[in-house]
C-alpha cells in the first residue's frame, strides 16, 4: 500500500499545459482541415515546415484529453484500491464517487443553464436553444465520458485490490494493445468504406480515454514502487524520445506533403503518438519535486488548474460564437503578403492562450463565489 500522494504542483501545471493544448487545437481545427483538403487560400500552410507545425498542433487536442484522463486515473484508481484494502464498503465508495461526480456535473449544469438563459433572453448563441440538444449531449461528449469513467473508478480499484500487481498490470497492458489494434482496424475500414465505421470510431475514442485512465493508474504504481532517482532518469529519457519521434514524424510528413497521414495520425482514437506523449508527460511531471519554491505561483497554478472543467464546458458551449471569429482572423492573415503562414500560426497560438486564460479566470471566480456562498449559509445554520 502506497502512502497517499499530495497534489503535485507539477501535475497541476501539466493540466494547464493541457488546457492550452486544447485551446490551440480548437483554434486551428478548421484551418488544419481546410489545409488538408487543399483550399487554395490555405496553400501557404500546406508548405513545409508550416504543415508540420499544424500537424503537431492537431495532435495537441488528443494529447490534452488523454492527459486529463491519465491524471484522474493516477489519483482515483489507487485511492479506490486503497479504500477497498482498508475495508471500505460499497456505500462509502459510492458516496465518495457521488461527491466527485457532483464536482463534474454541477458546474456543467450551471454553465448549460447560463448559456441557455443568455441565448434565450440576451443574445442568441447559435445551436444553443430549448429545441436543440447537441450542445449539451455530444457537444459535451468529453465531459460525459469523463463522468462515466469517474463513476466506474471504484470497480477498477476493486480489480486492482483483488488481483496481484503483476496480473493487474498485464491485464491493463493487454486491454490497451487490443484497444489500439481495434482503433487501427476501424480507422482503416472507415477510410475504405466512406466513413461507414465513423460511429464505431467515436465509441473507440471513448474506450481510448478509459485506457488512458487505466494507464494513469499504472504510472502511479510504477512511481510509487521505484526509487525516485531512477524514475526521474527513465521519465526524462522517455519523454525526450516520445517528443523527438513525434517531431521527426511531423517533419517527415510535412516534407513529403503527406497531409492525409498527418490527419490520420492525429485522430483521437488512432493517435498512438499522442497517447505515448501523454503518458510520458505525466510520468515526467509525476517524478518532479512536489514542493514549489514560490508558494504564490503554486497557489495560482492550483486555482487555475481546478478551473479546467469550467474552461472546457464554456469553450464548447460558446464555440459557435468564437470559432467563426478566429477562423476569419486566421484566413485574413493568410491572404496578406508578408510571411503569412508564420504570422498565422503565432497569432492563433497567442489568441488561444489568452482566450483559455480568460475562461479559466471566469471559472475560478465562479467557484470562489460558490465557496463563499456555501460558507455563509453554513455559518447561518
Amino acid at each position: 500500500m502506497h502512502p497517499k500522494a499530495a497534489r503535485n504542483i507539477s501535475i497541476e501545471a501539466l493540466r494547464l499545459f493541457a488546457v492550452a493544448g486544447i485551446a490551440i487545437f480548437h483554434t486551428f481545427q478548421w484551418t488544419f482541415q481546410a489545409t488538408c483538403t487543399g483550399l487554395p487560400e490555405y496553400a501557404p500552410l500546406a508548405a513545409f515546415p508550416y504543415s508540420g507545425a499544424l500537424g503537431f498542433i492537431n495532435l495537441l487536442g488528443c494529447w490534452a484529453n488523454e492527459v486529463f484522463f491519465m491524471i484522474s486515473g493516477y489519483f482515483l484508481i489507487t485511492s479506490a484500491a486503497r479504500a477497498w484494502s482498508d475495508g471500505a464498503t460499497w456505500t462509502s465508495q459510492l458516496q465518495r464517487t457521488t461527491q466527485r461526480l457532483g464536482k463534474v456535473i454541477l458546474p456543467t449544469a450551471f454553465y448549460c443553464l447560463a448559456a441557455l438563459a443568455w441565448s434565450t433572453a440576451v443574445s442568441p448563441i447559435p445551436d444553443v436553444s430549448f429545441h436543440t440538444h447537441y450542445w449539451y449531449t455530444l457537444g459535451l461528449e468529453f465531459i460525459w465520458v469523463y463522468a462515466a469513467t469517474v463513476f466506474v473508478a471504484p470497480w477498477f480499484g476493486l480489480a486492482k485490490s483483488r488481483l496481484s500487481q503483476k496480473s493487474y498490470t498485464k491485464t491493463v497492458i493487454a486491454v490497451s494493445i487490443l484497444a489500439f489494434v481495434a482503433n487501427g482496424y476501424f480507422a482503416a475500414m472507415s477510410a475504405t468504406s466512406t466513413g461507414e465505421f465513423s460511429w464505431l470510431q467515436k465509441i473507440m475514442s471513448a474506450v481510448t480515454y478509459v485506457v488512458a485512465f487505466l494507464m494513469g493508474g499504472l504510472l502511479r504504481d510504477y512511481t510509487g514502487t521505484t526509487t525516485p532517482r531512477k524514475t526521474r532518469t527513465v521519465a526524462k529519457r522517455l519523454l525526450a524520445a516520445a517528443f523527438i519521434i513525434t517531431i521527426a514524424l511531423e517533419v517527415a510528413l510535412s516534407a513529403t506533403g503527406n497531409l492525409s497521414a498527418m490527419a490520420m495520425l492525429s485522430y483521437k482514437s488512432t493517435s498512438f503518438v499522442s497517447f505515448a506523449l501523454a503518458a510520458t508527460s505525466l510520468f515526467f511531471v509525476a517524478t518532479r519535486d512536489n514542493k514549489s519554491s514560490n508558494p504564490r505561483a503554486a497557489n495560482v497554478i492550483v486555482t487555475l488548474s481546478t478551473a479546467t472543467l469550467g474552461f472546457y464546458v464554456m469553450q464548447s458551449l460558446t464555440s459557435s460564437l468564437w470559432r467563426p471569429v478566429f477562423n476569419t482572423l486566421l484566413a485574413n492573415i493568410l491572404v496578406s503578403q508578408n510571411s503569412p503562414a508564420a504570422i498565422c500560426i503565432v497569432t492563433g497560438t497567442v489568441i488561444s492562450i489568452v482566450f483559455a486564460l480568460t475562461l479559466l479566470i471566469i471559472d475560478a471566480a465562479r467557484s470562489l463565489i460558490a465557496r463563499s456562498l456555501k460558507q455563509r449559509s453554513t455559518h447561518h445554520h
